[in-house]
């Protein structure tokens, strides 16, 4: 992919999608935005939701980070990204769902798992929010191999993040309320497989 590739592909969508959809980014500039859900997912190039998800413009409040985590809420000062979109998403925009969106092969994941210091100034403490689940799957996965291991973590750190929602309390006080539903999905961009997290159950299933 080449810089000049992405100015062809802004000039395709400006000369078709666009013009197809006009009404609705015309809605969207007079209107603002209101979408109902809010995705939060990696930044893996390879797991884009809009794409994976087949979404209109102004359908999906996303937020992307490394591994798609969601720290605990921690107003002290400092700078909390995807806190602040978390905040903005349900408090202003009033959101109705949230999506944690893990997948396969999760670099950020493997980096923590497997312990790779080298070079990571700032991964290895993002990816320490889900020590946890790093510490879950060494102590009841290790009977399983190496990739099922990772698959294993990269699913449990989707139920961490999906605790720490928690932690928020006006995101508490909404799904207590019913006002709020909060969602743990699973992609496996090889085989285009797509698993929900069934909470009561604490299992991932395919979606079909």
């Amino acid at each position: 992919m080449t810089v000049k590739r992405l100015l062809d592909g802004y000039r395709q969508f400006r000369d078709n999608q666009f013009q197809k959809d006009k009404g609705l980014y015309q809605k969207l500039a007079s209107e603002g935005q209101s979408p109902a859900v809010m995705i939060i997912s990696c930044c893996d190039s390879r797991v884009d939701p809009a794409i994976v998800l087949n979404a209109d413009a102004g359908s999906i409040f996303a937020v992307r980070n490394v591994a798609n985590l969601v720290p605990p809420a921690r107003p002290d000062g400092d700078y909390h990204g995807t806190s602040a979109a978390l905040e903005f998403a349900v408090r202003h925009l009033e959101v109705e769902h949230i999506i944690v969106m893990g997948h396969a092969q999760c670099g950020g994941v493997k980096a923590l798992y497997e312990d790779l210091q080298t070079g990571a100034d700032f991964i290895i403490p993002w990816m320490n929010i889900v020590t946890e689940a790093c510490s879950h799957v060494r102590e009841h996965s290790a009977h399983k191999s190496h990739g099922e291991q990772l698959q294993d973590m990269e699913q449990e750190a989707i139920r961490v993040s999906l605790n720490n929602l928690l932690t928020f309390p006006w995101i508490r006080e909404r799904v207590e309320q019913d006002r709020l539903k909060l969602y743990g999905w699973y992609f496996d961009f090889e085989t285009c497989n797509l698993s929900t997290l069934d909470q009561t159950t604490g299992a991932f299933a395919p979606v079909d």
